[in-house]
């Protein structure tokens, strides 16, 4: 018997996408890790924005830990290891969440004071990511995201 082209062409395709596979999969696990830490990133930096903009409305929230705590939390619901039964005080793995009060002479965060020099509430959010996919390649493992606002009410 003699075969035809037509059948050699087809294991010939069978060949090209056994050779091609490995790389389309490497492809799509890599979208699927850079989508997933682009979503961390926007959601870290709304978690840190919704603690730093309840830490700012006076001199007595300023330095509620455990508020900024539980609104970053809410933010971070959607990530893993953040469900809706996580119950942490902020002061661990996988979320951390640091709040300063800055009265405009002492130092917020390292040397600097406030960015007015007025009094100030910092906050500093951390999300330890998950290792989704074994890849040889390191990747972004840690997010980290501050936010500073101005107190609204400087005075208790």
């Amino acid at each position: 018997m003699r075969h035809t082209g037509r059948s050699r062409r087809q294991g010939n395709s069978l060949v090209e996408f056994v050779v091609m596979a490995p790389w389309f999969f490497l492809l799509f696990t890599g979208v699927v890790d850079a989508g997933f830490a682009t979503y961390g990133l926007i959601a870290v930096q709304n978690a840190a924005r919704v603690a730093a903009l309840h830490s700012a409305a006076n001199v007595v929230t300023a330095s509620d830990q455990a508020g900024a705590c539980a609104l970053a939390i809410s933010e971070l619901k959607g990530l893993p290891k953040v469900g809706s039964a996580f119950a942490s005080q902020c002061t661990s793995s996988p979320v951390t969440v640091t709040v300063n009060y800055c009265d405009g002479t002492t130092p917020c965060s390292g040397s600097a004071t406030s960015v007015d020099g007025g009094p100030a509430a910092f906050v500093s959010v951390t999300y330890q990511l998950p290792a989704l996919f074994q890849l040889p390649i390191s990747g972004l493992s840690t997010i980290t995201r501050t936010a500073e606002m101005r107190l609204r009410d400087p005075l208790p």
